[in-house]
């Protein structure tokens, strides 16, 4: 018995997704402050009702991914200890608020940073690079959010 089989097969694509009303919008706010950037995210409601947002205050629960150039940047991140408690933020149906972090960026060479100064340091010359933040809230799902940097 011989048995041929001839198929074309389109390549499966990703299905087209809406971001969800569930899922809370996020934009990753730059502060330029001299020699270092301030971090802020900035979060949006886009449900019909208001929301409550628990968290831990210092806001330090996220992580950060650095590139320049599509290639991987390395972060250094000191050990923080400092006391923090819990917090709730209110957000209206439809509104927007900003959640602060006291990290603070620096490019190498922008000073020895202090392990208690909360100064993370991007290893690289200045340079145009994007941040990659994801925020961590408990109970939520967050989209990543990027914001990009010109230093030179």
């Amino acid at each position: 018995m011989f048995c041929t089989v001839f198929a074309c097969d389109h390549p499966k694509r990703p299905p087209v997704t809406k971001p969800s009303s569930d899922v809370l919008g996020c934009e990753l706010k730059v502060r330029d402050s001299g020699a270092r950037l301030g971090l802020s995210f900035v979060l949006t409601n886009r449900s019909a009702s208001a929301r409550t947002l628990r968290y831990v205050h210092p806001f330090l629960q996220f992580e950060l991914h650095v590139t320049a150039g599509g290639r991987a940047l390395p972060l250094v991140q000191p050990d923080i200890d400092i006391p923090s408690q819990p917090r709730e933020l209110q957000i209206v149906a439809g509104g927007t608020t900003e959640l602060d972090t006291p990290i603070s960026l620096q490019f190498a060479g922008g000073g020895a940073a202090d392990p208690t100064s909360m100064v993370w340091t991007i290893q690289s010359e200045p340079t145009t690079v994007e941040l990659h933040a994801t925020a961590r809230i408990e109970g939520e799902t967050l989209e990543p959010c990027v914001a990009r940097v010109e230093r030179r």
